[in-house]
């Protein structure tokens, strides 16, 4: 072979490794970046359940008007809650440590936990309206 024939083949062959170091950095680069930052924050999830379920629980309870125990309608509004964050993705489970009525005063204490497959979190929260 010739001079010129073996310059152009190791400038093909080194194309050819920059090109697979490139494209494999990038891929990694890619992978990489698909299992961190907003994926694994749960704060606009845990914002969404601080802000939504005392309301959506207050408005059980008066709708239900004593037609069930104020346990069962925690029970119903934490299911939903639950179904809705499962279409997301996201594992949502309520656990009702008490619920009172107390002269007009309904407080319930409970804890529940949020993951997203990686991140878990357990809360304890106590409700009254």
């Amino acid at each position: 072979m010739n001079s010129k024939g073996q310059l152009l083949l190791v400038s093909g062959l080194l194309m050819s490794i920059t090109l697979i170091a490139v494209s494999s950095t990038i891929t990694h680069s890619v992978n990489l970046g698909a299992h961190q930052g907003e994926r694994h924050d749960l704060t606009p999830q845990i914002s969404a359940i601080e802000n939504n379920f005392p309301l959506a629980l207050e408005y059980r309870v008066v709708e239900d008007d004593g037609s069930i125990s104020i346990s069962e309608s925690f029970n119903l509004v934490s299911e939903s809650f639950e179904s809705l964050f499962a279409l997301r993705g996201i594992s949502l489970s309520f656990s009702l440590t008490s619920s009172t009525l107390d002269s007009g005063t309904y407080t319930f204490v409970y804890d529940y936990i949020l993951s997203d497959g990686i991140i878990t979190i357990t809360l304890s929260k106590t409700t009254e309206f």
